[in-house]
């Protein structure tokens, strides 16, 4: 009887533990040219079209636009930051499978307030470590758990 309990237990739990996804920058060795685009290995990042060959090198930082000035639990990561290995600066923006309930930073210290070129609050990564400059999703009831 407790065994059944137990079970019960774990799989009433088990939607909560999927009501959001964390999500970081992608490791640049995790990050592939296709069809005039650099996108990670999952799909969920890509860059706009690229005019050069090559590979992206090195991992430089986020950012991440609030809803509100100085709010970190809405708003949206703009982008990802690389260094291909020619030189050039190459954005990747997350591609969510369909529309977003909403984004937010994790509780991590690597997020600093800035302001942007319009004098707009935003926050701002540049840890080294691509998955450190992390943030959450809470994905519409749409979709499916997992």
């Amino acid at each position: 009887m407790i065994s059944r309990m137990l079970i019960v237990f774990i799989f009433g739990l088990f939607p909560l533990a999927h009501a959001s996804v964390e999500f970081g920058c992608p490791y640049p060795s995790s990050i592939k040219r296709k069809a005039d685009h650099f996108q990670s290995d999952n799909g969920y990042w890509k860059s706009p079209k690229v005019e050069f060959p090559g590979f992206l090198d090195t991992f430089v930082g986020a950012v991440f636009i609030p809803a509100e000035d100085g709010e970190r639990k809405r708003g949206h990561l703009e982008y990802c930051s690389y260094k291909a290995a020619n030189n050039q600066w190459v954005n990747l923006r997350f591609q969510a499978p369909e529309p977003l309930a909403s984004m937010s930073l994790t509780d991590s210290t690597h997020w600093v307030l800035a302001h942007g070129p319009f004098d707009q609050e935003i926050y701002v990564c540049t840890d080294s470590q691509p998955d450190n400059c992390s943030f959450t999703l809470v994905p519409p009831k749409s979709w499916p758990a997992g």
